[in-house]
């Protein structure tokens, strides 16, 4: 595993895209971000004592699961380094909030966003660590920092990550159901009431489906599966 670490990135995701020649699993740090984003091109809050890094995957016809995948791996590290700090059953607050964020209570912990790029995937994290300055987003967001009181090492953290998501990812398929049901069981949406933001339709957030998609109930009762969707929480 090639890791290289930086100061400063306009993002490291848009390091990687902006390589000649991609190679599996080399892995990018940056301190800060001058450019982060999430999904749909949403404003990440980059600064410094975060985990902001992005690694290589092949694409090996799972594209549409890494999302998914990678927020199952991610929320199990987290989930063990915050019971290693408490005796209580405080991890349960941790969720993932479909498609692409890990919560903690009500607050943003992790954001990612996997692209594409020719035959290979880049999977974009970014985890709230020892930072505990978000700006005009202090309301909604958090950092383990502030969850656990602990600090904690950047770069192991990240090395856990990639070698946990490297273990699962070519085997995949054989391990989605199980993927799928602790997702469902660890949402954060999951019976919660939505607004869709195209059409201010409400409707309710039943679960994810076996392919990744989110179902819905309308007011009607009519049942949707889709697999991508803006909407507001109510």
């Amino acid at each position: 595993m090639e890791i290289k670490t930086f100061d400063v990135l306009d993002s490291t995701n848009e390091y990687l895209k902006n390589k000649e020649k991609l190679e599996e699993y080399e892995v990018v740090i940056a301190k800060t971000q001058t450019n982060g984003r999430g999904k749909r091109g949403s404003v990440w809050i980059s600064n410094e004592g975060a985990a902001l890094f992005s690694f290589v995957i092949d694409s090996i016809g799972y594209d549409d699961k890494v999302t998914i995948y990678t927020g199952f791996i991610v929320r199990n590290i987290l989930h063990k380094l915050i019971k290693e700090a408490f005796s209580e059953n405080v991890e349960s607050y941790l969720k993932f909030k479909w498609p692409n964020d890990i919560y903690y209570k009500d607050k943003k912990l992790c954001g990612i966003l996997c692209e594409k790029v020719g035959e290979k995937i880049i999977v974009g994290i970014g985890i709230n660590v020892n930072n505990n300055d978000f700006g005009i987003f202090n309301e909604r967001a958090t950092s383990l920092n502030i969850v656990t009181g602990e600090k904690y090492e950047i770069e192991k953290l990240v090395k856990e990550v990639v070698i946990e998501f490297k273990e699962h990812y070519r085997n995949l398929n054989s391990k989605w159901n199980s993927i799928i049901e602790d997702i469902n069981e660890n949402s954060y949406l999951v019976g919660k009431k939505i607004m869709l933001k195209q059409n201010k339709e409400y409707r309710k957030f039943i679960e994810i489906d076996i392919d990744g998609n989110i179902v819905t109930l309308s007011q009607e009762g009519k049942t949707y599966k889709e697999n991508s969707l803006e909407f507001e929480i109510l």
